[in-house]
């Protein structure tokens, strides 16, 4: 005959890591690198209920946090997925920057026709904006981001207690301010080389007027294409130490963005 008070304590475990794998499967979907769309679902499944029973006797959750109706098991999942998503976009919008810094650079040097599929989203990319793509997600992982999302994601059930989202002012700002910092370094990425191409092509601008007979449009795709691929090379210095430092600042701002949502 099962024991009750055993049975009792298996469904209550139970209770708690449904609670918990519904804030771990969404931030695992959607958390930039392991949530490429190239990594198989049934490996990301896998993957949170490993992480939940890690976290199970670990965090502050009890049974009597799940809804018992319908409609409130509704709502709770709902804010679960909200406030998870609102993490993950801050690192997503870093390297939403790094892609589009490569295809404006893509389009200067004449690439905007030549694109690859990126496994991040599945969808296709400059060949530039994949280059760098490539070498922001191994510095994300070289200093220990995906750590930082998931000791990040351990404190916030002692910050914001599941189901009970409070979305403030401030949050909305830290959004629309992440949104415009995502263009400034768009920029600055692109800075660099495309200060080169612009005078590249001032340069064969005045040379066509100087000089008619050369043809120009004949030699300057292949030089601007030369001339990126130089100046890319050379601002590889100042890409690397530009994205830790971005890395490292999300290092300080999801903790406090976590902490704001949870009133």
């Amino acid at each position: 005959m099962t024991d009750t008070t055993l049975l009792n304590w298996t469904l209550a475990n139970i209770m708690v890591l449904v609670i918990i794998m519904a804030r771990v499967g969404p931030l695992i979907f959607l958390m930039p690198i392991i949530g490429s769309q190239s990594i198989p679902p049934q490996a990301k499944v896998l993957f949170t209920l490993i992480t939940s029973l890690v976290l199970l006797p670990v965090v502050p959750v009890t049974a009597a946090d799940l809804p018992s109706s319908a409609v409130g098991l509704i709502v709770f999942m709902g804010k679960e997925i909200l406030f998870v998503a609102i993490l993950a976009l801050f690192a997503n919008l870093v390297f939403a920057a790094v892609e589009s810094a490569g295809q404006m650079v893509a389009i200067q040097m004449g690439f905007s026709m030549a694109g690859v599929m990126d496994p991040q989203h599945g969808t296709q990319v400059a060949i530039i904006g994949f280059f760098w793509h490539m070498i922001a997600a191994l510095l994300f992982l070289s200093v220990n981001g995906h750590h930082l999302y998931f000791r990040t994601l351990a404190e916030t059930f002692t910050w914001v207690h599941p189901g009970s989202l409070n979305l403030t002012q401030a949050t909305y700002a830290g959004i629309v301010h992440g949104v415009g910092h995502m263009f400034v370094l768009a920029v600055k990425i692109i800075a660099p080389v495309g200060t080169v191409l612009f005078f590249s092509d001032v340069a064969m601008g005045i040379l066509a007027k100087v000089s008619p007979q050369i043809p120009v449009m004949i030699v300057a795709m292949p030089m601007k294409i030369a001339i990126g691929f130089i100046f890319i090379g050379l601002s590889l210095n100042l890409f690397m130490p530009l994205m830790i430092n971005n890395f490292y600042m999300l290092e300080r701002l999801l903790p406090k963005l976590a902490m704001g949502m949870g009133g």
